[in-house]
């Protein structure tokens, strides 16, 4: 027996269906997506700016270390010097690096993709597998089922149309469905929607823009260029200031 389940109710499953649909798509392939073509198209400018903005707070401090040694009359022993520098800024240097290596990692390994017709089979289908298998939707579900529902989010998260077909597949009789509180379900639509507000005001969602507007992308190309050249000009004048301070001595 199939119980008649109130309009709102079902409207309400409709609309949430989507929004989860939404922030899942944006979460495991949209936003991936951005940040896999932002790191690859302007990564290796900002390393390039990051890594001469560490190397400029580096020498700032070997100035004023230098600067410590002769205010106190001690011999200047830069290699003593360099070693405290190098255990300071060991951890921003790790950040640095994996830094690169992430830009490293995204050119070399290239993702595949599905079609555009298969991708709107995937996201059909996994909606119709959350509509059915979503612990919101179904709080009193079998073990069976959630361990379907996790099987269908894995294999989403990951493009497999195949692997999604399988768990539909696997889907029991639905012979009652439960009426969800119109209440708790609203709540789960305001919450799935500050989800996904929350995901496009972050990054990398918010890069879409710049990434999708040559001219903004060539812009911010120049003006990181720009800025890496001024760095470089800084750098020169600290070590000239650090040569002076040791020639002094």
């Amino acid at each position: 027996m199939t119980l008649i389940i109130h309009p709102e109710v079902k409207e309400l499953k409709e609309e949430l269906s989507k929004l989860i649909l939404e922030y899942d798509d944006l979460n495991n392939h949209i936003c991936p997506d951005i940040e896999r073509r932002y790191v690859l198209k302007f990564g290796f400018y900002e390393y390039r700016l990051y890594q001469r903005e560490l190397e400029i707070d580096k020498l700032k401090r070997k100035i004023s270390l230098i600067r410590i040694e002769i205010n106190h009359g001690n011999e200047i022993d830069l290699d003593k010097i360099n070693e405290k520098l190098d255990a300071e800024f060991e951890e921003y240097e790790k950040q640095i690096k994996a830094q690169i290596d992430e830009i490293k990692f995204l050119e070399e390994n290239n993702p595949e993709k599905l079609s555009p017709e298969d991708s709107k089979k995937l996201k059909k289908l996994y909606r119709k597998l959350i509509k059915r298998l979503h612990p919101d939707l179904h709080p009193n579900q079998t073990f069976f089922e959630l361990n379907l529902f996790y099987r269908a989010v894995y294999c989403f998260e990951n493009g497999d149309l195949k692997g999604l077909e399988s768990v539909a597949t696997l889907l029991p009789d639905e012979d009652v469905e439960e009426v969800s509180e119109i209440e708790k379900i609203k709540e789960l639509i305001q919450e799935f929607e500050k989800r996904i507000s929350k995901l496009k005001d972050d990054y990398p969602y918010n890069k879409k823009e710049l990434l999708e507007d040559n001219e903004a992308s060539n812009e911010y190309i120049s003006m990181l260029l720009e800025l890496i050249e001024d760095r470089e000009e800084d750098i020169r004048n600290l070590e000239k200031r650090i040569n002076k301070l040791i020639e002094n001595v």
